[in-house]
């Protein structure tokens, strides 16, 4: 795939269309992952959601489009769900902050698996730099208002540090119930770390 900016899919204009495209971004997305976006061809990507070739390309000029606009609704969403949670945690202890986090995380993982699986591919690295940088802002943002307070510091380092921890039980995709306890024991790390702080 090309490092430069891959070409805009077209915008649906109708219901019908907006219905046309989600069905073939969910088809597109459940390919991607359980053949791997390289093995995966339009022509299966259109058959997988009813559709005739030609439609999927009127919409998705290339499978990098495509790849580009489940990753940016997949974004939008995780984007909105933090948000929520910097709401929802506000004025709580940090270990706290960090169960309610990986929580979130997790369940999104195990519901949006395309994302994790596309994050990584050659693209359009300014968005994704963007998205990253973005991402880091609103994690910083969850501990920084924690009680007792963190300083800025520890609160940035944090969100670096969490992003990082999520990507091994990723490596872990195919083997769920491992993955979990995985999951589950580097979020016991994180809280038993943040709860020593405090004392």
């Amino acid at each position: 795939m090309a490092s430069e900016k891959a070409p805009q899919p077209r915008a649906p204009q109708q219901k019908r269309g907006h219905d046309r495209v989600a069905a073939l971004m969910t088809a597109a997305a459940e390919l991607f992952v359980e053949r791997g976006f390289d093995a995966a061809t339009m022509t299966e990507i259109a058959a997988s959601a009813g559709a005739a070739i030609g439609t999927l390309y009127l919409f998705f000029p290339t499978k990098q489009a495509m790849a580009q606009a489940i990753l940016e609704a997949h974004a939008e969403e995780l984007s909105a769900e933090l948000d929520a949670l910097r709401e929802q945690t506000e004025a709580m202890h940090a270990a706290t902050i960090a169960d309610q986090l990986f929580a979130l995380l997790g369940t999104f993982m195990a519901t949006h698996p395309a994302y994790s699986a596309l994050l990584d591919l050659p693209g359009d690295d300014q968005w994704r730099r963007t998205l990253r940088a973005h991402r880091r802002e609103q994690i910083a943002a969850l501990f920084a208002q924690a009680y007792p307070p963190l300083p800025a510091e520890q609160a940035e380092r944090l969100a670096v540090i969490v992003p990082q921890l999520m990507r091994i039980p990723l490596s872990l995709a195919s083997e769920t119930r491992l993955r979990d306890d995985v999951l589950d024991e580097l979020r016991l790390m994180l809280n038993r770390h943040l709860e020593a702080g405090e004392g």
